[in-house]
């Protein structure tokens, strides 16, 4: 009979401390699934207008310090498993091109330029890099030194969104609306298709991110957006007729329109020919869609009780206090 009770003790004893060293090293990210971002930064446009002193195209080294402007996101960020987290994005944000910023001759003669507002939404796929990531005591007991909640994070990642845009030019002091005036001849005879106001982008980016507190942390990200339109500053293809746009648009907008679809310098002492702008002519490079990118400033708030699941073991919240023992006289 004492060596069962032996042996139950000691299968007992096995089995507690056997979950408590579950208890003590589990991981819980199930408890930390739900965090909500939100940021503020820069962004930067892309595409044919403005950028360096050569031909245009989309990729960073079209990047133009002067054209960066103001954005900004509201986002949620929930943990699928462990090191794997979906992220949803509303983003606000506007983009700028001007060909006086550029002195590549074809560019800036064709004296064109726009700003647009942009309206985004995107479902992004992250993947995290713990660097020197510290998880932190389960206890939090007065005079116990040890860890403490930190660390940092690198995370990349990958998704799908939408935009809307609405690329305006401005004319004597007022924003004036480029995509009604048809400024490429868009649904005339042998123009080009009229473009929507929206698109399919898709974004890829990097976070590296510090945890400052249990449940805040802070970081910097970079993300670069291709989208699946030229349109985003208005230019895409050639030069169209402009007398048969002022006819197709009418009216005084008719005028503004003819003028805003070849508003040139007419340089030709730079070396261009004089027929540069001349209809048929190219105006834009429809096989390079438009790009743009945002910089951020963010911030993490945890949302979820990182301890729920464990409220009966939560000592943070129940500091340990010494005893007090009564002292006893003889």
């Amino acid at each position: 009979m004492l060596k069962t009770n032996t042996y139950l003790t000691l299968l007992f004893l096995g089995s507690f401390f056997s979950s408590e060293a579950q208890f003590f090293n589990r991981d819980n990210w199930q408890d930390k699934r739900h965090q909500l971002e939100f940021g503020i930064g820069a962004s930067n446009f892309m595409g044919e207008l403005g950028g360096k002193d050569a031909i245009g195209t989309n990729d960073l080294q079209d990047f133009e310090i002067q054209e960066t402007l103001l954005a900004a996101f509201v986002g949620y960020k929930w943990t699928m498993y462990k090191k794997w987290h979906i992220r949803t994005n509303l983003t606000y944000g506007q983009l700028s091109g001007d060909d006086k910023l550029t002195a590549e001759p074809f560019r800036n003669n064709r004296n064109l330029s726009f700003r647009s507002n942009i309206f985004e939404a995107t479902l992004l796929l992250e993947f995290e890099i713990p660097i020197n990531k510290r998880k932190g005591h389960i206890y939090d007991i007065r005079g116990v030194r040890g860890w403490t909640h930190g660390g940092s994070s690198l995370y990349l990642f990958a998704g799908v969104g939408g935009l809307y845009f609405n690329p305006k030019t401005n004319v004597d002091g007022q924003w004036v609306e480029l995509r009604p005036l048809r400024t490429e001849g868009q649904g005339l005879p042998d123009g080009p298709d009229e473009y929507k106001p929206y698109s399919w982008c898709l974004p890829v980016g990097l976070t590296i991110s510090k945890r400052i507190s249990p449940r805040t942390s802070v970081g910097i990200e970079l993300t670069y957006r291709y989208t699946f339109t030229d349109y985003i500053d208005d230019v895409s293809t050639e030069y169209y007729n402009p007398q048969d746009i002022a006819l197709y648009v009418g009216g005084e907008e008719g005028q503004l329109a003819s003028y805003l679809s070849n508003p040139s310098l007419g340089l030709a002492q730079e070396g261009l020919p004089n027929n540069v702008t001349a209809p048929g002519q190219q105006r834009g490079d429809e096989t390079d869609n438009d790009g743009y990118m945002f910089g951020w400033v963010k911030c993490q708030y945890l949302l979820s009780d990182a301890n729920r699941k464990t409220k009966g073991f939560n000592t943070k919240k129940r500091r340990y206090k010494k005893r007090k023992t009564k002292k006893v006289i003889f």
